[in-house]
């Protein structure tokens, strides 16, 4: 730009010109090619995995196309590894500003579609996007969801599931085991392969469960705290028999009763 500047430039001015040319691609090249490559190396493991391709088929065919504009752009390189050949060859330019645009609309659509998840069952609003689309892109294995439910639900650390996937339980941080009590409370066994992938689904139905399993817990402690603790002066044995916050609700009731 200095020399284009210079009253001397007139004998060299298409060179100069030419330089200038280039070196502007190079930098637009070099500033497009980075930012592809940083969103394609955070897209690409979610893209990887067929459930989300099942999921969001638009997403994964626009991944696709910038998938292979990077992976072309990258043998271009390993093959001729000259800076100025590649700043100047026709339509790359255009190339990483198109994956970049695409990349743009493939995060919207993630961000919708994890938005839709988050809705349908609120408490996914507890994690990450990265979190999620662990979670998401798993739907094979509800294993995968174990290590994240301590942030849905407070008091719940692990799910007790049998050999057959079938949910019998919840179990708290400190080991503490409340068996799912589904005939009495008049709701399905729930088995996440019911749900065909859809996370949010068999969560919910978890949910449902767990505040019914806890209040029926809780009617039956009454009953029992009255029977043991009060009448019979097993206070102890009652307290040992039943879930711990089962325990301090009942008691609390039963205090503010005594003292009323």
């Amino acid at each position: 730009q200095a020399m284009r500047g210079s009253r001397y430039v007139k004998p060299f001015e298409a060179r100069v010109i030419l330089w200038e040319k280039t070196l502007n691609d190079l930098q637009d090249i070099m500033d497009n090619w980075l930012s592809m490559q940083g969103t394609w190396l955070y897209l690409e493991p979610i893209f990887s995995s067929e459930d989300i391709c099942k999921q969001m088929p638009q997403e994964a065919k626009r991944f696709r196309t910038v998938d292979g504009t990077f992976r072309g752009a990258q043998s271009r390189v390993e093959s001729e590894p000259g800076v100025i050949k590649i700043a100047q060859t026709d339509g790359l330019l255009e190339q990483l500003v198109k994956a970049n645009e695409l990349l743009n609309e493939i995060q919207k659509g993630l961000n919708d579609y994890l938005e839709t998840k988050r809705v349908f069952f609120p408490r996914f609003f507890f994690l990450g996007n990265d979190e999620m689309l662990e979670i998401l892109s798993e739907t094979k294995d509800p294993l995968k969801v174990q290590p994240h439910l301590s942030k849905i639900f407070e008091g719940i650390s692990l799910l007790d599931f049998s050999k057959t996937l079938d949910i019998l339980g919840m179990i708290s941080a400190e080991g503490e085991n409340v068996p799912f009590s589904y005939d009495e409370i008049g709701e399905k066994k729930i088995n996440p392969q019911d749900s065909n992938g859809q996370v949010e689904q068999w969560v919910k139905e978890v949910e449902i469960v767990m505040r019914k399993t806890v209040a029926l817990q809780i009617d039956k402690s009454m009953d029992a705290y009255a029977k043991e603790a009060v009448a019979e002066g097993h206070r102890e044995t009652y307290v040992q028999k039943w879930p711990g916050m089962v325990v301090l609700a009942v008691t609390c009731t039963f205090w503010t009763t005594e003292v009323e």
